[in-house]
């Protein structure tokens, strides 16, 4: 579930898009869904949008595992698109079942006990590889709809891949990397899991911002870029 503070934040930027005519209603944010997080009109086209947190999961999925395949992609994921992205352009599963090669305890027991979760997470530390800037771009810009455009938490907006739109906004920085790891979902009801996702520290900051937080600029022109035609669709973000 989002984060009720990120959620807000989220709600607050698309309010800012309508109110400013690049959004005909105030759309919720997808949060951990496949869907884009919000859009805006630019020159009568709408486009989609992500919105993240500055130290939050670029895109995760869920990890199982049983004795004959070993770790594989959930397919009850969440986020089915990133796990068909990272099977198609990446072998980190192959580096996973590598590494992890103890049997876990959450899948190999039936009545689980909190030792048992503490033994998984002794057992199967984080898995690391870093990755080039593009594997995200490609990973949004594979998207349906394609996503182009994210705007992130105290840093600004940037583009993926190409400036679709020719905003002159930034493309997206910083050092990504893949992650294996287990999470503790809840430790009074002993509930745990694996997981992959996209980290991705040392953002610098954007000079265009949605938000428009310490300075920086607005990214879209004054004026509505709404399509007339569509103004009158009630429903129609």
């Amino acid at each position: 579930m989002i984060n009720k503070v990120i959620k807000g934040d989220c709600e607050e930027i698309l309010l800012s898009l309508k109110d400013k005519e690049l959004q005909l209603i105030s759309t919720s944010s997808a949060g951990a869904s496949d869907a884009p997080d919000g859009y805006f009109w630019y020159n009568q086209e709408r486009y989609p949008f992500e919105i993240k947190r500055q130290n939050a999961d670029f895109a995760q999925v869920e990890l199982r595992w049983d004795k004959k395949n070993g770790f594989f992609y959930s397919g009850l994921s969440k986020n089915p698109h990133f796990a068909n992205f990272l099977m198609n352009n990446t072998e980190f599963l192959e580096e996973i079942n590598k590494i992890w090669t103890d049997l876990p305890k959450k899948y190999t027991r039936e009545n689980l006990t909190p030792e048992d979760r503490h033994w998984d997470l002794d057992h199967f530390k984080d898995i690391k590889k870093q990755i080039d800037i593009s594997y995200i771009e490609r990973f949004y810009n594979l998207k349906e709809p394609p996503v182009y455009y994210i705007q992130i938490q105290n840093r600004g907006f940037y583009f993926l891949g190409k400036d679709i739109t020719s905003l002159g906004v930034p493309r997206i920085n910083g050092k990504p990397y893949l992650r294996a790891r287990i999470k503790t979902r809840s430790a009074s009801t002993n509930k745990w899991g694996f997981l992959v996702a996209i980290k991705m520290p040392g953002i610098k900051p954007s000079a265009f911002d949605i938000e428009e937080l310490d300075n920086r600029k607005f990214p879209f022109p004054e004026g509505s870029h709404i399509d007339d035609k569509q103004k009158s669709i009630h429903n129609f973000v």
